[in-house]
């Protein structure tokens, strides 16, 4: 099949012209590909925007990792009572060589430009908040703060919240290419693109494990610490070769992209194109002026309503699930965990069964007409200040001098509120409570951080 059709036309979008490299940074990671400086490398510029050179290149494969983390879910016991329960949950993450990630941030963005494109014209723009290229100045403070904002207003209405399990994992391979053509606009991908989605769904990569297998036995185990910080990269080419027939795997599945590869992102928003469509179609029945967003995998409706009452409640959540049952095709799957349904009324939020609830978004909850950060947010918060805490009483208990605070201050206290340009928790969290005082209800977001000084202050040694 000739894709050849269409290349010079899809790159003709903006950003293929108006590209700002001094936001492709060079990454320090240890790959199988050497570092290589993209802002200051033209021909390597002038490659990756070339469809020709990418239709015709290599990719290598992804390194895979798992990060295992445990969380805090509320559940009910035998006797109906709320309690936590802790559960054990898994990330999968590949991360991309150098060149290749360089390569699908590039395509990313190209492909970010056509979603916005389409999703104004498709009446969806408004949707999906996450991953896009032209919500640059907003965050999940603004995201949250325009579904509170809109709740607030209203004198009844129904909430429903979900949220997609193993979403990444489940994305379906023929619809996402068919959705990525409708995007673009074009009835078959040329032959740059084709390479870009051949390489992003049947994906080859190698456990991390495996490489330092082989990096401690090349090196041993007192080598290895001195000799890693100076490698260019993981291993020779001709190592390479060898290795990879050894440990090399691809996903011969007709589903999953990989997370974590800068391309990813925006294809999971282009991969529901059609769901967000049609919920916000349905949602609209129920009243016109309703509200429909989507966090990646994670959506919040609020429907105005003259009736908001259990029985509504329930009414819309079964036809809600009943939409999303028709996109299985598509891996969606609903965390019944995390799905919140509320109705609002007299200024109080309810639960399912009429009992005073709150709303849990984005990492922010309201109860009672109060707006709080998110309390596991404040507990990880928290418990990685007193960790780095201890690294400094300990190595100033081993030199018999005080220990180092530079990083402590910077990533924990509102001495960092510019670290990195960004700021830290303590900024962001100033930031929510400067926001969310435009609410019609009260912030307690800064009584919730206001005592960090002390709180740290008093577990560092003199």
């Amino acid at each position: 099949m000739n894709r050849s059709n269409g290349l010079r036309r899809l790159h003709g979008l903006s950003s293929s012209s108006k590209t700002n490299w001094a936001n492709y940074k060079t990454k320090n990671y240890l790959h199988f590909d050497k570092r290589i400086n993209l802002i200051n490398d033209e021909h390597m510029q002038a490659n990756i925007q070339n469809p020709f050179w990418i239709a015709s290149y290599a990719f290598l494969p992804s390194i895979h990792f798992t990060i295992n983390f445990k969380k805090y879910v509320t559940v009910l016991n035998s006797e109906g009572a709320k309690i936590k329960e802790k559960k054990d949950k898994k990330r999968e993450i590949y991360y991309s060589s150098h060149k290749d990630g360089f390569i699908y941030k590039y395509y990313g963005n190209l492909l970010n430009d056509a979603y916005n494109t389409y999703a104004k014209k498709n009446g969806i723009d408004q949707i999906a908040v996450a991953y896009r290229n032209n919500k640059r100045k907003k965050n999940n403070i603004h995201f949250a703060f325009e579904v509170f904002d809109f709740l607030l207003k209203q004198e009844q209405a129904i909430v429903i919240a979900l949220d997609f399990s193993s979403f990444f994992d489940k994305i379906n391979h023929n619809l996402l290419k068919t959705n990525i053509k409708n995007v673009l606009g074009v009835n078959e991908l040329s032959e740059d693109w084709y390479k870009i989605y051949k390489n992003i769904t049947k994906y080859s990569y190698v456990e991390k494990e495996a490489i330092d297998e082989f990096l401690l036995n090349k090196y041993g185990k007192k080598q290895l610490k001195k000799v890693r910080l100076k490698l260019q990269q993981i291993m020779k080419p001709s190592e390479f070769r060898e290795f990879i027939k050894q440990k090399g795997q691809k996903n011969q599945n007709s589903y999953a992209i990989p997370q974590g590869s800068a391309i990813s992102a925006v294809c999971s928003n282009v991969h529901l194109i059609d769901f967000d469509k049609q919920v916000l179609e349905w949602a609209q029945q129920k009243h016109p002026d309703a509200l429909y967003r989507r966090y990646c995998d994670d959506l919040i409706l609020v429907i105005p309503s003259v009736e908001a009452s259990p029985k509504l409640l329930r009414d819309l959540k079964f036809e809600l699930l009943s939409l999303v049952k028709s996109y299985e095709n598509a891996g969606l799957e609903i965390q019944d965990q995390k799905t919140e349904l509320r109705f609002y009324k007299d200024q109080t939020i309810y639960n399912e069964n009429s009992k005073i609830s709150s709303l849990d978004y984005l990492g922010f909850v309201l109860k009672d007409n109060t707006i709080q950060l998110r309390e596991k947010s404040l507990f990880k918060y928290y418990s990685r200040a007193y960790k780095k805490v201890k690294t400094s009483n300990r190595i100033a208990y081993a030199t018999k001098r005080p220990g180092p605070k530079r990083k402590l201050y910077d990533l924990y206290t509102h001495l960092g509120h510019h670290y990195k340009d960004f700021g830290n928790f303590n900024a962001y969290a100033k930031k929510a409570h400067l926001q969310m005082l435009k609410l019609p209800c009260k912030s307690h977001i800064r009584n919730q951080t206001k005592r960090h000084w002390k709180k740290i202050h008093s577990r560092l040694k003199p």
